[in-house]
């Protein structure tokens, strides 16, 4: 049936551009705007916000990307690390300066908005695999200090834009093939009426997976909508539908496992069936209107509402049924007057989880062992304020977040174990930046953040009772950033950050013998950070493009001990201490280009007590493609190749996992190609 409607649509993004009569020869204009960072609570030039950003924007050569992880758009930024990219039961981690290399699965310690919804839970948890990356039109990303703003928070921002303007209807097609049976089927369209348009946009993606037991496949579908109301007035409208029937988890291997068979799945992984099903609805308002020359407002609104079913490999409680309810309401106000900007607001949030354990009989749903509804209902107030002095420019901002978690118990055969709990937190912050020369500049901020355990990390108790685990504290941040930035020469680009956070709390997982293959969650006193953060880019001529990043990272626990031991003095795991990335492009006028992307990782470890490291590796991607016109229809056919060195290196480290089972191999060399039809 899902294919039958993905067939459809098809069709119909088809006629669009026939019944709207556009001229099949011309790509649909987008505005191109890599100056101003237009996240919600931050209003600045790159040059003059005193934090480190990094802001990527499309590129025509974005349709020869595979389009399976984001990690594709971020892997040039510095301080983001992500692991994860071929396990789509986990999704992808995504750390930033260190926060969110604990994650389980998906994304914690980042703030994820899209399209100006917040795509990130109130207890901090997100997801991207909703995400429809064919439409991606800018993304910015926050790190640090910066992000204390936008609450339960404490590593950065990435805040994602899809394709919402058009100057005329257009249609565009794309298919791809690849290594290990993948394929990639996308169709999108835009209609333009008047002071209104329309962008519909479905995907479906498929693999059998480099492993065993590590097949997928997903359905997306969106709808943005923009309206110009008045000359005051905008609003925008969005619809996005995504369904996952399959994702299978092929789990951890120990060493031992990884040299027999990099290919094989964990047994108890396939005796247990392990994998998930997701099915996600969400819908979205946002307006900005201009009250008058000096002041403009913002808001949005939103319902998100997800269906989840996890096989997990284990009996008891192996079966996780979850049913997660999300609505959000924002507004905010800007004042602006000369050279200051002030700006206040606020966020509210509510999620209610309703979730329910069954005994996992190798993939058939048992007897059940839990059922709890767990709520977070959030309200941050926030206020900020810019400044701008003759070469000075100067920010402060403060944020209260009131933070409330209940547990209740509907299983009540062994008692009533319901709960609340309340993680309330204050965080200023404040910086200044000074143009030292023309386009360059130099800054310093400090801030504080916290991060408050997840609903599933608070339900995950290792003392076996049902309710919440009320040893777990909130994680807090104190932040410390130095940076330059700026133009050296028109073709020249650069950034540099120095950084020192100190944290406490620090929510660390692990397992247990007594729960195998259950993932646990405990605060450890103390971490220290330090870091570099480097990147730039060079038009070496009006072909040639060199982009180079590197990041340093010096994370290690100041205090932190546990029945297993004393971890003082070690690093953290999970976070490569040295990451650069180098890529260079090539794009003739004829249509022509071919892009090289290089990832040099160093080692990691895998445990707390950094017994056992991880190696590093060196993994180059190559992707070309040819963009003509034919009978007035734009085609581009293309080719990747991944991994071309044939590494074998680990894509994904389990931090702390029982058993040593730390390891999930990467793919070899493999490959894919396509095309890409505009009409």
């Amino acid at each position: 049936m899902k294919k039958i409607v993905f067939c459809c649509f098809v069709v119909f993004t088809t006629l669009i551009p026939i019944v709207y009569g556009q001229e099949p020869n011309k790509t649909p204009a987008q505005k191109i705007d890599t100056v101003f960072i237009k996240s919600a609570h931050v209003t600045s030039t790159i040059q003059k916000l005193p934090a480190a950003v990094t802001v990527y924007q499309a590129k025509v050569s974005d349709a020869t990307r595979q389009q399976l992880s984001l990690q594709e758009y971020t892997q040039q930024i510095p301080g983001l690390f992500a692991q994860n990219t071929t396990n789509f039961a986990q999704d992808l981690r995504i750390s930033i300066r260190g926060f969110g290399s604990r994650a389980a699965f998906g994304i914690r310690g980042i703030k994820l908005i899209v399209d100006g919804i917040p795509e990130t839970t109130p207890d901090g948890q997100g997801q991207l695999d909703n995400l429809n990356l064919g439409i991606i039109d800018r993304i910015e990303v926050l790190k640090g200090p910066s992000s204390s703003l936008y609450g339960n928070a404490s590593g950065g921002v990435i805040s994602i834009q899809t394709i919402n303007q058009i100057e005329q209807p257009f249609s565009n097609w794309k298919a791809a093939i690849g290594s290990y049976g993948f394929q990639n089927y996308q169709a999108t369209a835009g209609i333009k009426s008047g002071t209104s348009s329309f962008i519909f946009h479905g995907n479906y993606v498929t693999s059998d997976g480099y492993r065993d037991q590590s097949g997928f496949q997903q359905y997306n579908f969106n709808v943005n909508a923009s309206f110009k109301i008045s000359d005051k007035f905008n609003l925008k409208a969005l619809v996005n539908y995504s369904d996952s029937p399959q994702a299978d988890d092929p789990g951890g291997l120990n060493l031992d496992a990884v040299e027999e068979n990099r290919r094989q799945a964990r047994d108890r992984n396939i005796l247990f069936k392990t994998g998930e099903t997701i099915q996600q609805f969400k819908s979205g308002l946002s307006a900005v209107w201009n009250l008058n020359s000096n002041t403009t407002g913002e808001g949005y609104l939103f319902y998100n509402n997800r269906q989840f079913e996890g096989r997990l490999p284990f009996e008891f409680g192996g079966l996780v049924d979850l049913g997660r309810d999300y609505v959000g309401q924002g507004v905010n106000i800007t004042y602006s007057k000369g050279k200051n900007t002030l700006k206040a607001g606020y966020d509210f949030a509510y999620q209610n989880d309703d979730r329910q354990r069954f005994r996992n009989l190798e993939g058939e749903k048992g007897q059940q062992t839990l059922d709890q509804k767990e709520r977070f209902t959030n309200l941050g107030v926030f206020v900020t304020n810019h400044l701008e002095v003759d070469k000075w420019y100067f920010t402060g901002g403060i944020r209260f977040d009131y933070n409330k978690l209940a547990a209740v118990d509907e299983f009540l055969i062994d008692g009533d174990d319901s709960g609340e709990i309340n993680l309330n937190s204050f965080n200023p912050s404040a910086g200044v930046s000074y143009a030292f020369a023309k386009a360059n500049n130099l800054y310093i901020n400090v801030a504080t953040s916290f991060e408050t355990p997840a609903l599933s990390e608070l339900s995950a108790n290792p003392n076996g009772d049902r309710g919440f685990n009320e040893d777990l504290e909130a994680q807090k941040a104190t932040n410390y950033e130095l940076g330059i930035k700026g133009q050296l020469t028109k073709d020249l680009r650069y950034q540099m950050a120095f950084f020192y956070i100190n944290t406490q709390d620090d929510l660390v997982p692990f397992e247990l013998a007594a729960f195998p293959d259950r993932t646990f969650f405990r605060n450890a006193g103390r971490t220290e950070r330090k870091g570099i953060e480097i990147e730039g880019a060079y038009n070496l001529s009006k072909e040639w493009t060199f982009t180079a990043a590197y990041t340093y990272s010096d994370f290690s626990y100041n205090d932190f001990t546990t029945a297993s031991g004393t971890f003082n003095g070690n690093y953290l795991p999970g976070i490569a201490q040295h990451f650069t990335n180098l890529g260079i492009q090539f794009k003739s006028e004829k249509g022509f280009y071919v892009n090289a992307q290089a990832s040099l990782v160093g080692k990691q470890f895998a445990n707390d007590s950094n017994e056992t490291e991880v190696d590093g590796y060196e993994n180059i991607n190559l992707r070309t493609g040819f963009n003509f016109v034919y009978k007035k229809i734009r085609i581009l056919p293309y080719l990747g190749i991944n991994n071309i060195l044939d590494q074998e290196y680990t894509d994904n480290v389990r931090i702390n996992a029982f058993g040593s089972r730390f390891f999930e191999p990467a793919p070899g060399i493999n490959g894919y190609g396509g095309f890409q039809i505009k009409f």
